[in-house]
């Protein structure tokens, strides 16, 4: 969700494979898979460099991410785009060709790429063994995509949601940060789905979870626990989160809609947990849980905050 934390939570051993296929295969010194998103290249896996992101204008990359095709440069030194870029003259990657990863409906979200340190060639074979790669990553990608976000409203699915919330635990403890857990809970869903249907059911689901994305930080995660039920994880402590928690609040009571020609409102109450210096995130969520049942126990539509 975030590029704040997508080097820590998304390497992964099936990537490394691919790049270390396609710098065998090519005989190329650096092979990278990457997605790219907001400007920013993150790399899924990269194989003869360090580098953990890159803003996409520093990038070869943007030249295949912009034209959504494959790009042959066997000698960057001698292109107009490139001769003059600290790519070139300070780290001196001479060849570059690169592939758009794109998702089943042809938009692309990402590359991979081989970089060479001379000028070279690369051959039709080769072109076909990097583009077969490009469909296999691409494909990989996006069915992860699928298992990991709820098709309905966008946010992560619990299994997603949960296992992210523990590594973003892990990682603001050792930045000596504070994680504060809200509970969300739609206030009296079932009336809606009873009175007007499940297809109005779910575009106040869909509608919800749009309000709580926009109003959250690039790095917050947002999940669906299940049925009308979020939940977020947050940098920061419970005065912070309760904040953003009544920003939250007032966005969804600000929704409108119009089912069987009457125009109707939602509200959503809260419980708000922060994490405990020796506390599970599962046992944090679950305080969080019995905040929000407090909160709907004290008239719903209002945010209550779990005892430190």
């Amino acid at each position: 969700m975030s590029h704040m934390f997508n080097t820590d939570l998304d390497r992964d051993e099936a990537f490394a494979r691919l790049t270390r296929l396609i710098k065998n295969t090519l005989g190329v010194d650096i092979a990278a898979v990457s997605t790219i998103d907001a400007g920013v290249q993150s790399f899924k896996s990269i194989d003869g460099l360090v580098l953990q992101q890159i803003p996409l204008d520093e990038s070869f990359c943007r030249v295949p991410f912009r034209d959504g095709c494959t790009v042959i440069i066997p000698d960057t030194g001698r292109t107009e785009e490139f001769e003059n870029h600290q790519l070139v003259t300070g780290a001196g990657f001479k060849a570059y060709v690169g592939v758009p990863l794109k998702t089943s409906s042809g938009a692309v979200f990402g590359t991979i790429c081989g970089i060479h340190k001379s000028p070279r060639q690369f051959s039709e074979r080769e072109l076909i063994v990097l583009e077969d790669i490009a469909n296999i990553a691409a494909s990989e990608l996006e069915l992860r995509e699928h298992a990991n976000v709820d098709m309905l409203t966008g946010a992560l699915t619990r299994r997603a949601f949960m296992r992210d919330s523990v590594r973003l635990k892990e990682l603001l403890r050792r930045k000596g940060l504070s994680l504060t857990v809200l509970m969300v809970d739609v206030d009296h869903f079932k009336t809606i789905n009873d009175k007007y249907g499940h297809a109005s059911g779910d575009e106040v689901l869909r509608s919800v979870a749009m309000a709580l994305k926009v109003n959250l930080r690039e790095y917050d995660l947002l999940g669906r626990l299940g049925g009308e039920e979020f939940s977020v994880a947050l940098e920061g402590d419970s005065d912070r989160a309760s904040k953003i928690a009544e920003r939250l609040r007032q966005a969804v009571s600000s929704l409108q809609f119009t089912f069987a020609e009457k125009q109707i409102s939602v509200t959503a109450s809260f419980g708000v947990a922060e994490l405990r210096c020796d506390e599970d995130f599962d046992e944090a969520l679950n305080r969080a849980d019995t905040a929000l049942y407090a909160a709907k126990s004290g008239g719903r539509d209002r945010i209550e905050i779990a005892a430190a």
